[in-house]
């Protein structure tokens, strides 16, 4: 199998790299990103021949389907505002390819593409990360123990032992900060201000108790469809490290003037502040030590009775490779994803999400072929 891996040297797209390497069953992989130093020392260190290094920059249409043209999947580890561009590129190099997912509103444009990959025979798969992607398939797995499903809910907590300006896309941060949170109710996506729905959760240690607020997520649009069974309710709350200072921080910008999309004339030059902002924050820390928590919880009634399933997810930071948690769990996410496209263990064609391509309990199986343990606890409530 050869795989064009996109955003290759990133947080995630090194771990995914580094993860399809180690694959018997993949005997290239062309790691494309703009920044190639960084990139050329990552290959250095992996230490492995299976590995073509490509500088590449995804906006250049001709160039991105000149790179696809030798691969057999494509693989998209760049940060969520390319998703489409380099789907419609897949589309004319007639590829089939993978990402992380985005945010809720790209994720719709996303899955309009489904009749164009379907006429074409491809597969995109879209959210293929933890939270899009793990998330999403242990939902699908819980809704095997209801009939009818009152609510799934989503919620993500982590902590950071060791200081960092953040561990993600600063602008898949940003935007998921400032842009209008979605949740599902009774067959309507209802928007949210910015920040709503704060609620204090409990994870399993070491991360404890987080600040929860609902998020922009991608989930929200395709578990509805992907589940069925009268879904009422579906909706997903990040906890941050640090979630009353990212809303100090946001409140800032918002302050300065520096989230404005406007543009403004600085010494005659035409800026608009928001993308200044963007072009000056440096890449994410992907070896900050911490550790996440992911628990899904599936409400819902079998046989008339009132069960709650609850999948509890907790990972550390990954001293082997000396990654972050949610780097790992991100990037091998993304790789065990590649590889069963390539292998045409997936639904397909068309554009669908993880938990509508894979069979659950695979791809759980292979996740814990990777030492990502998942805990499945079932309770039913009847009256005696």
């Amino acid at each position: 199998m050869r795989v064009l891996l996109l955003g290759a040297a990133g947080a995630c797209g090194s771990v995914a790299l580094r993860h399809l390497c180690l694959s018997r069953d993949v005997e290239e992989v062309v790691a494309a990103d703009v920044r190639i130093t960084p990139l050329q020392r990552l290959i250095r260190r992996l230490a492995t021949e299976k590995v073509r290094p490509l500088k590449l920059d995804v906006r250049d249409k001709n160039a991105l389907i000149k790179a696809m043209e030798e691969a057999d999947v494509v693989a998209n580890a760049t940060t969520y505002v390319h998703n489409l561009l380099v789907m419609k590129a897949a589309l004319e190099a007639r590829k089939s390819l993978t990402d992380l997912g985005g945010m809720f509103y790209i994720t719709r444009e996303q899955l309009e593409l489904d009749g164009a990959f379907r006429e074409a025979g491809l597969t995109a798969i879209t959210g293929c990360g933890l939270a899009p992607g793990i998330a999403e398939v242990l939902a699908v797995k819980g809704a095997e123990h209801v009939d009818r499903i009152r609510a799934i809910r989503i919620r993500y907590g982590e902590v950071d032992f060791t200081p960092a300006l953040y561990k993600r896309s600063f602008r898949a941060l940003l935007d998921g900060l400032t842009m209008r949170p979605v949740i599902y109710r009774r067959g309507e996506f209802v928007e949210l201000p910015p920040f709503s729905g704060k609620e204090f959760f409990d994870f399993p240690e070491p991360i404890g108790t987080r600040l929860c607020i609902y998020a922009v997520y991608p989930g929200i649009m395709t578990l509805p469809r992907n589940v069925g069974k009268d879904v009422e309710l579906v909706e997903a709350k990040f906890g941050f490290s640090d979630t009353e200072r990212l809303e100090a921080v946001v409140s800032t910008l918002r302050t300065l003037g520096l989230l404005d999309e406007e543009p403004l004339k600085v010494d005659g030059v035409e800026v608009r502040p928001r993308e200044v902002l963007l072009a000056c924050a440096p890449p994410p820390e992907p070896g900050v030590e911490d550790a996440v928590s992911l628990i899904v919880l599936v409400e819902g009634l079998r046989d008339g009775e009132e069960v709650l399933v609850r999948y509890t997810l907790t990972q550390a930071f990954h001293r082997t490779w000396g990654v972050s948690a949610l780097s790992y769990l991100t990037g091998v996410s993304l790789s065990i994803a590649t590889q069963m496209l390539g292998e045409g263990r997936v639904a397909g064609p068309g554009v669908m999400s993880l938990e509508g391509a894979v069979e659950a309990d695979t791809f759980i199986r292979a996740l814990r072929a990777e030492g990502v343990r998942i805990s499945e606890e079932v309770v039913v409530r009847r009256e005696l």
